[in-house]
């Protein structure tokens, strides 16, 4: 099984079998601060001057094709090189997740922000082979967890709007993983 944000969709369906969904994420805007030509995804789609940046093969990349059409979006391998494009001012805007675009915000805080409402609410789920009999035990478990409360609590702490870890956390959990090896 495989699990690391990936949307639940029909096309992805017919190659993998998905969980449940358990947990959805809103795509969102990215821009650097203080952006003036747009304000939202109308905006930004009217303006044909404008790039748009991605990550390829992630719905975020189907939503601003969408958006712009294909021409006016660069694909990245990695919303990393995304965001630094941005910073750096090769494209004007990134559609991400707002999770992921809130840790760059984090990071970023002085040059970056999230603008406009929600493009679309995704669900995220994890995937097994086609024939997996893994899918419905993963399935009760996150029914169990929605139950109880847990996914909520979980979902709140690490993608709510208070989450925040900084590189020295990081670099901290990495040295003790590495200690522990």
């Amino acid at each position: 099984m495989a699990a690391d944000g990936i949307t639940i969709t029909e096309e992805r369906a017919e190659e993998v079998a998905f969980s449940n969904g358990y947990i959805n994420l809103d795509q969102r805007i990215l821009v650097r601060i203080g952006e003036d030509r747009f304000t939202d995804a109308d905006s930004l789609a009217a303006d044909e001057s404008l790039r748009v940046g991605s990550q390829l093969g992630t719905t975020n990349y189907d939503t601003a094709v969408e958006l712009v059409t294909e021409e006016r979006v660069d694909a990245f391998d990695q919303f990393g090189v995304a965001v630094q494009a941005l910073i750096s001012g090769d494209v004007d805007a990134v559609i991400i997740d707002e999770t992921a675009g809130q840790g760059y915000v984090g990071e970023n805080a002085g040059d970056l922000e999230l603008i406009g409402d929600s493009l679309s609410s995704d669900s995220l789920g994890f995937i097994f082979p086609l024939d997996s009999d893994l899918v419905e035990p993963f399935n009760a478990v996150i029914a169990q967890m929605k139950e109880d409360g847990s996914l909520e609590e979980i979902s709140t702490e690490y993608f709510g709007d208070s989450f925040t870890i900084t590189y020295e956390e990081i670099e901290e959990i990495e040295y003790e993983e590495g200690a522990a090896e």
